[in-house]
């Protein structure tokens, strides 16, 4: 991973996160040669671990992989990294609207009738995304329409109970990690489409996006697979410049190395994209395409305990609430180590604005709400960390990007549209499992594909 001035290759790949690092390992198995250039001091993207103490790795970017996320399984067996499932023993804890905290059980006694209005409302949403194309979104027999309007305002009409809608609202926050009245109706029934059905996308248990974790944290995966193409990574080598023509490209980073290719997959998220300098300047629609596709806001921060105490009260770790900076929590103990580690989520407006906040302010708040769910021992952590995406130089926001009312079906063609030699690839751009580690890999291997098509045909 050493930094010569110039290089010669067949693919120029920017972005060494998991896209870029699937998308380079490809074409080099198909007998091209690649060179992967990456801005930051370190691959991953948004895959991040920290190992505060030892043995207790805590995944401040990407953590789960769900049952349905073949690819990512598939590949953590090939490199050899292993899995463990994710805590779910117990109950949750709620605290919504003025209810105080209360038990899952209680809970849903007391909110019976009303969870059973929101699960019509999510079987209906299962129902209208069915009818998105996940390659086309704008397709949809009813594109215009859902794309005019919010999915926050979508929800609004549909009778559910504050305590519902409070619900759904934390639930979808935690998928987009925006609000739901920055995104459209429209790509919410996109996301869905791409995940399956709902119940993937909300549930932890069995058939969820979150039942399944990393031996060792996520990094495993990028830090292994980098190693198998590590003769062709070069970091710290921001690409400023893209000169592309019918015979190739030429890819100028800051610091003067200069790579050139036949062909360049931009493997880093659409506005970031957007952010590089083309020559010649790229189609109106696709620069205002990535002027319009901000990245969602997260922050995730970690209490580590000497013990998990609140398994021994029956509860599981999780947490839904609307008092305090985060909206839910998961137990994310490491298996034989005797630590409790809790991780709180700060996503959409928590994020932005918790995020502005002194650490031991935000800490201090974090700690409140913690005790109200778990007690008085949840006041005492050994060890605390946490981390806002939008502050990191080269990702500006995590986990995915989302669009807005009138994106999709006035712009959405060209997301992933080659023009010309150059290629997109980051799990924004993809059509299963879009703003998951599944959807980086997918959106990898479509790339490769395309560049491997066009070189070898």
């Amino acid at each position: 991973m050493t930094q010569p001035q110039r290089i010669e290759a067949d693919v120029v790949v920017v972005g060494a996160g998991l896209s870029g690092m699937i998308a380079a390992r490809t074409v080099l198995e198909a007998g091209l040669v690649p060179v992967v250039l990456e801005a930051d001091e370190r691959v991953g993207g948004r895959i991040l671990t920290e190992e505060a103490i030892a043995g207790v790795p805590l995944d401040l970017g990407a953590q789960w992989i769900g049952d349905t996320h073949h690819r990512m399984f598939a590949l953590a067996a090939e490199l050899g990294v292993e899995t463990y499932p994710q805590y779910d023993v117990g109950e949750t804890s709620y605290d919504l609207v003025g209810t105080g905290v209360l038990r899952e059980n209680d809970f849903h006694d007391r909110f019976g009738d009303e969870l059973v209005a929101l699960e019509h409302v999510l079987r209906h949403l299962d129902e209208l995304a069915a009818e998105v194309p996940p390659d086309a979104p704008w397709q949809a027999p009813h594109a215009a329409e859902w794309d005019a309007i919010t999915a926050g305002a979508w929800y609004d009409t549909q009778g559910l109970s504050v305590v519902a809608r409070t619900l759904l609202e934390i639930c979808t926050v935690g998928i987009l990690a925006v609000p739901t009245a920055e995104v459209s109706f429209l790509h919410l029934l996109f996301t869905i489409q791409t995940c399956g059905v709902t119940s993937e996308l909300f549930a932890e248990s069995e058939g969820g996006a979150q039942t399944t974790r990393f031996v060792g944290g996520t990094t495993e995966i990028p830090r292994r697979l980098a190693a198998l193409i590590a003769d062709h990574i070069v970091v710290e080598a921001p690409v400023q410049t893209i000169e592309h023509s019918p015979d190739g490209v030429v890819v100028r980073c800051r610091g003067g190395l200069v790579a050139s290719g036949r062909h360049v997959v931009v493997a880093i998220s659409p506005v970031l994209a957007g952010r590089i300098m083309y020559d010649p300047p790229l189609s109106g629609i696709r620069d205002q395409l990535t002027q319009r596709m901000p990245n969602g806001s997260a922050m995730k921060a970690f209490f580590v305990y000497d013990s998990p105490f609140w398994r021994e009260d029956g509860l599981n770790g999780q947490l839904i609430s609307d008092v305090g900076p985060a909206r839910m929590s998961n137990d994310t103990c490491i298996p034989g180590d005797d630590h409790g580690v809790i991780l709180l989520f700060l996503e959409g407006d928590e994020a932005r604005t918790a995020g502005r906040l002194p650490e031991a302010e935000r800490r201090e708040a974090l700690t409140a709400e913690l005790v109200r769910h778990f007690g008085s021992r949840a006041a005492h952590p050994e060890y605390y960390v946490d981390g806002e995406w939008s502050d990191r130089q080269w990702t500006r926001g995590c986990y995915n990007a989302n669009m807005g009312p009138h994106v999709w079906t006035k712009y959405g063609s060209a997301l992933s549209e080659p023009i010309g030699v150059v290629h997109w690839a980051s799990t924004d751009t993809a059509t299963y499992w879009s703003a998951y580690m599944e959807g980086a890999v997918e959106a990898g291997e479509r790339a490769a594909r395309e560049v491997i098509d066009a070189l070898l045909r």
